[in-house]
């Protein structure tokens, strides 16, 4: 393909999981030859994946958060392929694409039932889901709510480059919101009150989560890189209401922690119990801090093999080098 012939459309205003696909999607797509444009719809300010994307060499642009912009951008440049990821960015991008003939695909992150204003970006994202030419969603959970052309396509991870962790920390990383059970988090610290229990993320809920946590809950906050947060944690907790198929849980994995997790999403996909991380029946904190405490008194033997068959998983079926040469050759279906 031509060069940026591939827009990635998303509208963000921080660090999250889609940015982080995006962000994986961009480098995975440049190392296999192809130059793709990241776009961000509406400018917010000053954004970590800018920088990152821009340490990386990949092209960007930011629009105004207007639709008649972004289908004159599109009809000027006519890329060959309009991928989106998000609420507003596919319910945008596929009209703009469509009045311009321009092929899109939009990928489906979110695993959470939608509500408030999101319930309406959400009903009407899935409605105009038919203007897509190819659908993608990250779970078979969200696959199902979607038209039944869907495809599954897996969350993945470079694993190129990768320190691999020798932290201890116990970490929540992710959006503090009601799906994503920072609560949860915070109950299961206080089962382990001589320990420090690390959260690593902003969201609605952390306003309140701050008047309740346990005194041994460190919260740090949004975190606009978390390559050096990542060499700290030794197990990552997702103790979730809802998901997908966490960009967290992948990038653990590839630097060695293993994750504890609620069996929500497709989660099962990922993690094998007592093999490279555990499922625990969800919303059940009680078998959590169970497991927890197992971890804490394993061997170091028990930990490194544990460690490296979390590694060994993502290399063998998540990584970029699996999933970005599938994807291209889907983007040529449409572009040849």
């Amino acid at each position: 393909m031509d060069k940026h012939n591939i827009w990635l459309l998303l509208d963000s205003s921080k660090a999250g999981g889609i940015e982080s696909h995006v962000l994986q999607l961009a480098q995975g797509l440049q190392e296999h030859g192809e130059t793709p444009l990241v776009v961000f719809l509406s400018d917010y300010g000053k954004h970590p994946l800018r920088e990152l994307l821009a340490q990386s060499g990949i092209a960007q642009l930011t629009l105004n958060g207007r639709w008649r912009t972004l289908f004159h951008k599109l009809r000027r440049a006519s890329p060959a392929i309009l991928h989106t990821h998000g609420y507003k960015a596919g319910i945008y991008g596929r009209l703009a694409a469509k009045a311009n003939k321009i092929p899109v695909f939009s990928t489906y992150h979110a695993g959470e039932i939608a509500t408030g204003r999101l319930a309406f970006y959400d009903r009407i994202d899935r409605l105009t889901a038919v203007f897509a030419d190819q659908l993608f969603a990250v779970s078979p959970q969200i696959a199902a709510r979607l038209p039944n052309r869907v495809k599954v396509l897996d969350n993945f991870v470079s694993t190129t480059h990768l320190q691999h962790s020798t932290g201890q920390q116990i970490a929540f990383v992710g959006r503090v919101s009601e799906e994503k059970g920072p609560d949860h988090f915070a109950h299961l610290a206080e089962h382990f009150l001589d320990d420090t229990f690390h959260l690593y993320g902003d969201g609605p809920k952390l306003a309140e989560l701050k008047k309740y946590a346990p005194e041994n809950l460190k919260l740090h906050g949004q975190q606009d890189d978390m390559n050096a947060v990542w060499a700290q944690i030794g197990l990552l907790v997702i103790p979730s209401r809802y998901e997908g198929l966490p960009m967290a849980a992948l990038e653990a994995m590839a630097r060695g922690i293993p994750v504890l997790a609620f069996g929500v999403g497709a989660l099962d996909k990922l993690i094998e119990h007592n093999g490279n991380g555990w499922l625990i029946k969800p919303e059940d904190i009680e078998q959590m801090a169970v497991q927890l405490k197992r971890w804490q008194v394993m061997s170091v033997t028990d930990k490194q093999r544990m460690q490296e068959k979390a590694i060994q998983t993502i290399s063998k079926q998540f990584s970029s080098d699996i999933a970005i040469p599938k994807l291209i050759a889907r983007y040529r279906k449409f572009t040849q």
